[in-house]
């Protein structure tokens, strides 16, 4: 019977993956967060073990994409890529966990006796142990609570407080249920949840715009850096690119799809080759500085963005040289790729339009893209989803893409090797798109949108800030009794 005491919370903590898309069960995630904060509020032995359990069970599925990637792309056996998969989730199950357990000591150091209070200081605890994951390996921002909105009522907030705010709400909610469940405000909390997760599909008017065409080419990630396998790579690029629509403004190709950098002759071949160069934005390898940057680059106006967040153990490895040998894929050239400024301009395409260019795993950091927004018009992310299979991955990320163009009220041009490429529209919907592992060209239209929103222009600050000052009001209350004792 006690080990059902270790694998009931990770049962629990794995049900909440079950929230994120392409589930979207989304009720689960109050479920798997209401009996975390139940655990951690109650006089339970073995609480530290069995948070941790649950942190293995919700980030072991939630990560599970790992090991197709270390697995199938970096050619190494099946041991050796669960190794890595298991410290990773063990590393990021301490990294959330760790301020959660300091929940459970000052909630028995303070003697919080104000119910409501409570909730707002366990809000808040929750919040600051979801912001530090922005910083941990270079950022690890997967799984954020406050995506599972989409869809719902509740999407409208993420255009005025963004989704750290989304997030806020959901740990409100959770331990409204809990510290008062002996209570009538039980009540009034499951009318909340259920208000607010009521469908919520916007309007979306796309009658004009710019024509764009998405060149989704799905090429053989396991070939593509094989000897003269590029000469394919550019050949079914080019038979793509013959048939997009002749009234097409703007073609964008994926992330680093060719398998050089934007400085090698056969790029500028490639460029000269094709009969459409002005219309083309594309990710490439860029080298600059005798360093390797993921850039997405601009022909027309001869300009590049390069990717501010690094991949940890895909673009940059930590610890790199114990592991360069272990695994074919840390021995590859791109795997230690150098990050660009936090400080760049925006790249512009056609008649001096300025756009957002998050890379990949860019967008999942909101306050980076909200930034990139402040000066543009349009946003286009280019990603290579291939490393993560036939996993969730594609699926949870398409969804992150979704939240910041609510988030910056932009059109997003979305576009991948293999899927799930998609135009999204200001309001985070899904205007057209072309599924995973499909080759072709996703044609639509977008729109230019000057105006900005009220998260756009302040950011997540405020709920950050917020967090901080509850959580110390308890000490700070307890110093000054002592001072005055004194």
């Amino acid at each position: 019977m006690k080990i059902l005491n270790f694998i009931i919370p990770a049962l629990f903590g794995l049900i909440g993956i079950f929230a994120f898309a392409p589930f979207s069960i989304k009720f689960l995630i109050f479920i798997s967060y209401g009996y975390l904060i139940h655990l951690l509020i109650s006089n339970n032995n073995g609480v530290f073990w069995k948070v941790f359990c649950w942190g293995l069970g919700h980030w072991g599925l939630g990560m599970s994409w790992i090991i197709v990637s270390v697995y199938y792309y970096g050619e190494t056996t099946i041991a050796m890529s669960s190794i890595i998969y298991i410290l990773l989730v063990v590393i990021l199950t301490l990294i959330f966990t760790s301020p959660l357990l300091i929940l459970k000591s000052a909630l028995s150091f303070t003697k919080i006796n104000n119910n409501f209070f409570s909730v707002l200081f366990i809000s808040s605890i929750f919040t600051i142990s979801e912001f530090s994951r922005y910083f941990f390996l270079n950022g690890v921002p997967w799984l954020i609570p406050g995506n599972i909105f989409l869809d719902t009522i509740s999407q409208n907030i993420y255009p005025i407080f963004g989704v750290t705010a989304a997030s806020f709400f959901i740990y409100f909610i959770c331990a409204l249920f809990i510290v008062y469940s002996n209570n009538k405000i039980f009540y009034v909390s499951a009318a909340i949840l259920i208000i607010s997760l009521l469908p919520f599909s916007p309007a979306d008017e796309i009658k004009d715009g710019i024509k764009v065409s998405i060149v989704q080419p799905a090429s053989d990630p396991f070939l593509k850096y094989e000897d003269n396998y590029y000469l394919k790579i550019e050949d079914n690029l080019n038979k793509l690119i013959d048939t997009v629509s002749k009234d097409s403004e703007l073609v964008v190709l994926p992330e680093a799809e060719l398998p050089y950098s934007q400085n090698s002759i056969r790029f500028i071949d490639f460029l000269k080759n094709t009969e459409i160069s002005e219309k083309i934005i594309l990710g490439v390898w860029k080298y600059e500085d005798a360093k390797l940057y993921n850039a997405i680059y601009s022909p027309r106006y001869n300009e590049a963005y390069k990717k501010i967040h690094l991949v940890p153990f895909g673009e940059y490895i930590p610890f790199i040289e114990g592991l360069r040998g272990i695994i074919n894929f840390f021995d590859l050239p791109m795997s230690n790729v150098s990050h660009g400024s936090q400080l760049q301009e925006n790249i512009r395409i056609l008649d001096n339009i300025p756009i957002s260019s998050p890379i990949c795993f860019d967008i999942a950091f909101p306050n980076t893209v909200r930034k990139m927004n402040k000066s543009s018009l349009l946003m286009i992310n280019v990603s290579n989803d291939t490393w993560f299979g036939n996993s969730i991955g594609p699926y949870h990320h398409l969804s992150i893409a979704r939240v910041r163009s609510i988030e910056n009220n932009r059109y997003t041009i979305r576009a991948t090797n293999d899927g799930i490429s998609a135009i999204i529209s200001n309001k985070g919907t899904i205007v057209t798109l072309l599924d995973k592992g499909k080759s072709g060209i996703l044609e639509g239209n977008v729109k230019l949108i000057k105006n900005s929103t009220f998260y756009s222009r302040n950011g997540h600050l405020f709920f950050i800030i917020l967090s901080f000052i509850i959580v110390l009001i308890p000490f700070l209350k307890i110093i000054w009794k002592k001072a005055l004792r004194s």
